[in-house]
């Protein structure tokens, strides 16, 4: 599989974490309807749908493969954790889903063990969407 080719293939990505409270934010990028959608458990009046401009669409675009998101979710689903990821402190969880053109989808996630370049991702997001993707 070349992930150069398939970031490019990606219509849609969904991206969560979530406190072992139940409490944390979610993402979502249509990239052919061109849309965001944020939903934050902490403060319901901060959920939000708006039309993905083309800058931040540009960003996304260009930013995500550095991430190296793919990798590492097809690492995490083969059971190299570690390979890919640390071991955190931080009581909670990650999940990611990405849909392709063809309608495939590739979904990985983990409890307390966020991969190394979560920061990457996390700062992307909060580029495009203005808000914090943290958890408290």
């Amino acid at each position: 599989m070349s992930f150069t080719v398939d970031y490019d293939k990606i219509t849609v990505l969904e991206v969560g974490i979530t406190s072992f409270g139940n409490e944390g934010y979610a993402v979502k990028y249509d990239f052919v309807k061109k849309v965001i959608q944020w939903r934050d458990s902490y403060m319901w009046n901060n959920n939000f749908t708006r039309s993905l401009n083309e800058t931040d669409y540009n960003t996304l675009k260009e930013e995500l493969p550095k991430s190296g998101m793919l990798e590492w979710m097809k690492g995490y689903n083969s059971g190299l954790e570690n390979d890919f990821g640390d071991q955190t402190q931080i009581p909670g969880e990650w999940k990611i889903t990405v849909e392709f053109e063809d309608k495939t989808k590739m979904t990985a996630g983990a409890e307390q063990h966020f991969p190394k370049k979560w920061k990457f991702l996390k700062n992307l997001i909060e580029k495009t969407t203005g808000c914090s993707f943290i958890l408290r």
